[in-house]
This record gives C-alpha cells, structure tokens and sequence, in this order.
C-alpha cells in the first residue's frame, strides 16, 4: 500500500484517457452500490476535520491576537498569522493521509475488480499484473491468489430448466 498516492493498476499497465476515466467510472458507481464503503470513507475523509475543531477548541488561546500594553494598544497579528499557517499545513498533510488511507480502504478494491470484469489479470491485492496465459496463478509480488473465475468466463448458461445448471444440496433434483 502506498502512503502517498493509491496503486489502482500496476505501472506497466497503461490504458488510454477514455479507458481510464470509463473503468474509473465503473469502479465509483460500484462504490455509491456499497453503502458500507462510503460510510468507511466518509468517516475516515472527515476525521482531520473534527481533529482540526477538536484542537482549536483544546487550545483556543493559540487562535486570538495578542495586544501589547500601553498607551496606545497595537494588535500583534503575526503569533496569529504564524500558528494559523502551521495549523493549516499540519491540516492538509493530515488531510491528505487521511483521503489516500479511505482510498486504499474502500476505493482500489473497486477498480482492480472492474480491470478484471474488463479482462485485465491484475492481482486484487497489490494490483500487480499477472501473466495473461495463467490468471488464476499466485502473484508473484505479493503472493494473492488472482482472480477467480466468473460465469461471464463459463460458456455454460444457467437455465431455470435445467437442474444441473444450479447448485443445490438437494438430492431429489
């Protein structure tokens, strides 16, 4: 997993413009139909935000100007200016951690799946590409197992009339 940036498909695979946005828009509709997975996502994508609030409030002291004493009172603007940048760089870096953690969790998964409905032998864990005479076979990166077979990789069509056609541990079929 990279801290960085997610890992949607291995480097040496490289799709065209359309095919990247067409199998990246399938991936996300397949997302929105996982309701466990944008709940995981929006929770982790707002808990810097709620860290943010939870330290302004901790320490509300650092946020407010300072005035020096005299007679003629001047505000002191630069102990303020100087933590709200710190504060909002510390932000973004968490921020930004935090998308590419609730990226790797709930998005890559999505997309590796889609290549693989597309018919391209990626690993489900590590996104490495598999050799393409030998898509089931263990990845040699990560050792995951590849992808299974489906039923759009059977010739054989299931039919309500046909029982051998279902699984069932029912003898009298």
């Amino acid at each position: 997993m990279n801290h960085l940036w997610p890992v949607f498909h291995d480097p040496a695979y490289q799709p065209s413009l359309p095919e990247r946005l067409s199998f990246h828009w399938q991936a996300n509709l397949r997302m929105l139909r996982s309701p466990r997975d944008m709940v995981l996502f929006t929770l982790i994508s707002f808990a810097p935000l709620a860290l943010l609030f939870g330290f302004m409030t901790l320490f509300p002291g650092l946020y407010t100007a300072t005035s020096t004493g005299g007679a003629t009172p001047t505000i002191d603007m630069a102990p303020l200016m100087f933590t709200t940048v710190v504060t909002f760089m510390i932000f973004l870096v968490l921020q930004h951690l935090a998308f590419v953690l609730a990226m790797n969790l709930t998005y890559t998964h999505h997309v590796r799946a889609e290549l693989r409905a597309r018919g391209v032998p990626v690993c489900p864990r590590c996104a490495n590409l598999l050799p393409p005479h030998t898509p089931e076979a263990a990845c040699p990166e990560c050792g995951g197992a590849g992808s299974s077979a489906t039923m759009r990789d059977s010739d054989r069509t299931a039919s309500i009339d046909d029982p051998a056609a279902h699984d069932s541990e029912d003898p009298s079929r």
